[in-house]
């Protein structure tokens, strides 16, 4: 028999059966069945139950539930990757699954979630480190643990998220990041080629820039839209589940037989169900720009000489797009990199080194440079977080037109 408490109090049991004392408390109503909703942990000795249970009062009473103290955070990474991974981008998943494996479950994934405290992430931080990690190493594996944790809140299973009340410091200072100079800029247009014009004169992303189709420029109102990124899904097998078997390295069976996905005779591109899409070749795929708002961007006439002067010459071209490989394959962003670094040589520019990403860092600087309003170069180059209505398409402003218009006559002086 219980001992008998005042109500709302909960109740201790001992439990022949299971030789373990039973701390029980009331956690509210089943919201469609009108039943009533206990919680119940356990102890070996009275003691222990008593501060399980007076615990579980304090929880209900300050934080209006009981928190769930026994998942793992190993556990709770699994079900964070399966709720984001239904809307997620290919690129992206690879990030969390990555990090999670190599950097944040190997520290925090046995600990129970609603224990962890600020001490627990610090440990994170260090052993990132210990590793030979860079700070930026440490900053996206505390970044993953934030967004793990933040949802655990979100779903109630925690009352806060440590990660974010604890930052990494920083132990050593930032990298200058890759941009060119004004001069350098003023070479690279110079040649008179498209892609490196409308990159430096509007911040757009290479994945965009690979992305963009034909059917996106609109010669006519001098502006094109940002509506895609290309990027590459991985395979999944598609002969079906695990045989539940394993080779001598840990790896899962299939009924194909192969390793390997990519190998999978039914293999079919892994996808988040819920992320718009659409398939170019191969694994190349089309998804929505970052943060999934399409943009506006103004073409000056000298954009669309050489825009057209490029399209007059093309070759094969088979999915539409405005850049791609001489056979009309999509282009990777290797291959975009290697065509900078190309172009740059042709410009007698010595940057062996830059990415296309380089651009669009040459691009928020010499706009600053040129004193363009943030406002107005933001919205150009998609660093703006303002929305329109309609969330494929973000109104291109007379401001944003402007600043492209002074940013190209600035360089030229």
């Amino acid at each position: 028999m219980p001992k008998a408490r005042e109500h709302g109090q909960g109740a201790l049991y001992w439990s022949d059966s299971r030789r373990l004392w039973r701390a029980v408390i009331d956690n509210g109503f089943d919201p469609t069945t009108g039943k009533r909703l206990q919680k119940e942990r356990t102890s070996k000795t009275k003691d222990g139950a008593v501060k399980k249970l007076n615990q579980m009062i304090r929880e209900r009473d300050s934080l209006g539930r009981v928190l769930d103290r026994s998942t793992r955070f190993e556990d709770l990474a699994a079900r964070w990757i399966s709720e984001v991974a239904k809307t997620s981008k290919p690129k992206t998943m690879d990030g969390y699954r990555s990090t999670l494996r190599a950097s944040v479950n190997p520290v925090l994934g046995n600990k129970i979630v609603a224990n962890l405290t600020p001490g627990d992430i610090r440990r994170l931080h260090q052993s990132v480190r210990a590793r030979g990690g860079s700070d930026s190493s440490v900053s996206s594996a505390h970044r993953v643990a934030v967004s793990v944790l933040e949802w655990a809140r979100r779903e109630r299973l925690i009352a806060e998220n440590v990660a974010s009340i604890t930052r990494p410091k920083r132990t050593r200072p930032g990298k200058a990041r890759g941009s060119l100079t004004r001069d350098e800029a003023r070479q690279l247009l110079a040649l008179g080629d498209a892609r490196w014009t409308i990159s430096l004169l509007t911040g757009m992303r290479s994945g965009e820039a690979c992305g963009l189709r034909i059917a996106d420029l609109d010669f006519e109102n001098e502006c094109a839209w940002v509506s895609w990124e290309r990027t590459e899904a991985r395979y999944r097998h598609g002969c079906g589940k695990p045989t539940g078997k394993k080779d001598d390295r840990g790896r899962a069976i299939y009924p194909c037989g192969r390793k390997i996905a990519g190998g999978c005779p039914l293999r079919v591109l892994d996808l988040a169900p819920e992320l718009e899409f659409e398939t170019l070749q191969d694994r190349h795929v089309l998804v929505r720009p970052k943060n999934y708002i399409a943009r506006q961007v103004p073409l000056l006439p000298e954009m669309i000489v050489q825009l057209q002067a490029h399209l007059a010459a093309d070759g094969p071209n088979p999915h539409g797009l405005v850049w791609h490989r001489p056979d009309g394959s999509p282009m990777t962003n290797q291959d975009d990199n290697a065509a900078l670094r190309n172009a740059l040589a042709r410009a007698g520019i010595n940057r062996p080194t830059a990415s296309t990403h380089w651009l669009r860092h040459s691009y928020t600087t010499l706009a600053e440079h040129a004193g363009i309003p943030h406002a107005a170069y933001a919205g150009v180059s998609g660093h703006s977080s303002e929305q329109a209505s309609d969330p494929y398409r973000h109104a291109l402003t007379e401001e944003g037109r402007r600043a492209v218009i002074t940013l190209a006559e600035w360089m030229k002086r």
